[in-house]
């Protein structure tokens, strides 16, 4: 049994939630104990649904107490009926939030948790935590107001308002609720200016690839792979050793999801070559590493924080890079390089995980190894002219 809570206990590696039955609901079942599997063998997830289902046990028998309490008050003032009740549907914010983490984040990562919890909090610091059958259409249109106010793009609020909207969603449908979501269907206004994502200039790729190998660093090392990769951070900070292939006549790196980080697209799973300072970081970080992890500092807890990596990297990168330039723009940087030898583009999406344009270019698999390994190298020998 699980001390830190008296409902949770673990059977062949499945938490199950198990409770007594008040002695004045005994009536109410055929068993003096409630038992539940909660098809999970995560503790975090497992906590998470023994709450929810403890706070609808609770309401459930409180509207039996009250039922009861009411019939026994009809009898005594010889009122046929005496209707007692509650207003409202009985779930809040954070009810619908944790139904939400409960039935959708048991295979999703930190992340996915912390958005849900971040959005859900935007929303309660703006127009406060209510039962939800008590928000309007006023209501959503005054959070988007808010988030305007304080700053955020047009596309940052919408994609907060799908977040929310989602959450509420499957509260609704999950207990047939007669609430309407005041989230769905506020307008948004236009996006005034949209910004241009910043590439980096091939003079500055170069100097900055000469400083990472003066440092010879970590970070440094995921830099180099990065520029002359195109990956993604969280990519590359969730490499294994294993991932990585230095002894082979070309050698690669394999990107493909594992326990530390998932993938974006289905087109991110992928082989790509290591030329140029790519292979000299993976080199050096694949001699450095003393765990299965490529990059260890940023493993530490067993998933990926391409957060922290990002937000060291970014810092370091505005004293040598142009203004606008983030650890991303390696990824546009290598997009327009490879444009720029005239490769072409079903090429250019293999390299950099982007989605396919056609189903025709998904059928099969893909260009080898070879052929990757050729159009790579093009673009470091035009830089080198």
């Amino acid at each position: 049994m699980d001390h830190n809570h008296s409902y949770l206990y673990l059977r062949k590696s499945t938490y199950y939630y198990s409770r007594r039955v008040p002695l004045d609901m005994l009536d109410q079942y055929t068993s003096n104990r409630i038992v539940l599997s909660l098809r999970t063998r995560s503790r975090r997830v497992a906590l998470r649904g023994s709450q929810q289902i403890s706070i609808q046990l609770e309401n459930h028998w409180s509207a039996i107490r009250v039922d009861q309490i009411t019939k026994k008050l009809a009898k005594q003032t010889n009122v046929e009926r005496l209707h007692v009740g509650f207003e409202g549907c009985g779930y809040d914010l954070n009810d619908a939030r944790d139904l939400y983490l409960r039935l959708k984040g048991e295979s999703k990562g930190d992340t996915f948790y912390r958005v849900a919890e971040r959005n859900i909090e935007y929303v309660v610091d703006t127009i406060g935590n209510r039962d939800l059958s008590q928000y309007s259409s006023t209501d959503g249109a005054a959070f988007r107001d808010a988030l305007i106010t304080r700053g955020l793009a047009i596309s940052s609020v919408k994609r907060i308002f799908s977040s929310v909207r989602s959450i509420l969603n499957l509260i609704i449908k999950e207990h047939g609720l007669e609430v309407t979501n005041p989230f769905s269907g506020t307008f948004m206004p236009e996006e005034t200016t949209i910004k241009k994502r910043s590439t980096i200039p091939m003079p500055v790729i170069k100097k900055v690839q000469s400083l990472c190998v003066d440092h010879n660093d970590e970070l440094r090392w995921i830099v180099s792979l990065i520029s002359d990769t195109g990956m993604r951070l969280g990519e590359a900070c969730g490499l294994k050793i294993d991932d990585v292939v230095l002894d082979a006549d070309i050698p690669h790196l394999h990107i493909c999801p594992n326990e530390a980080r998932g993938l974006k697209t289905q087109s991110s799973t992928r082989t790509i070559p290591l030329v140029g300072e790519a292979l000299w970081g993976a080199s050096q970080a694949a001699r450095a590493s003393n765990t299965e992890y490529l990059f260890p500092r940023y493993t530490k807890t067993g998933k990926a924080n391409a957060n922290s990596a990002s937000a060291a990297l970014n810092k370091w990168l505005r004293d040598h890079a142009p203004e606008g330039c983030v650890i991303h723009s390696f990824r546009h940087s290598m997009r327009d390089r490879l444009r720029a030898v005239e490769c072409p583009k079903d090429i250019v999406d293999q390299i950099g995980g982007w989605t396919l344009g056609s189903v025709g270019e998904s059928y099969g698999n893909g260009y080898p190894l070879e052929v990757l390994n050729r159009w790579l190298s093009k673009i470091e020998g035009r830089d080198t002219d």
